[in-house]
């Protein structure tokens, strides 16, 4: 029940943007530590936009398991990363506690679903919001600033 409310604003938003969730295939919820993982990695080569997209796309729309390391290698080729580094890394626990702290710290701020913007390292804003809400978060983080 916990897993159909924190996927429930992802459906609303899919149907509006005529994307088919397959529910229905997704034999598991995956450990998603690897694919944040994956993520971080892809920052590091400027590709953490492409890697989020195809992460999504590869569990909600094509059902993948993104916590198995093949597909996460196969996900990060599929951007232009070298799989094979990926296959390495993720072999190893180098960064684990790291993403762990991160993870965390995430859960601290509020970070309950997928996906969270954490706009200005305090608002955490979840899943697909209205375009009003995002000007309220703005103006906030604005009035913040020191002038």
């Amino acid at each position: 029940m916990q897993a159909y409310r924190a996927y429930q604003p992802i459906v609303e938003h899919s149907k509006k943007v005529g994307v088919l969730i397959e529910f229905d295939k997704i034999a598991k919820t995956p450990n998603t530590l690897d694919a944040h993982r994956l993520i971080h990695w892809a920052g590091i080569e400027s590709k953490q936009t492409p890697v989020v997209d195809a992460l999504f796309k590869a569990y909600f729309v094509e059902a993948r398991d993104i916590g198995s390391h093949d597909v996460l290698a196969d996900i990060a080729d599929s951007v232009g990363m070298d799989a094979a580094i990926v296959r390495k890394l993720l072999s190893t626990d180098s960064d684990l506690e790291d993403i762990k702290k991160r993870d965390t710290h995430s859960r601290e701020m509020g970070v309950s679903s997928v996906p969270t913007f954490v706009v200005g390292s305090k608002h955490a804003v979840p899943g697909a919001q209205p375009a009003e809400l995002w000007l309220k978060v703005i103006d906030e983080v604005l009035e913040g600033l020191p002038e």
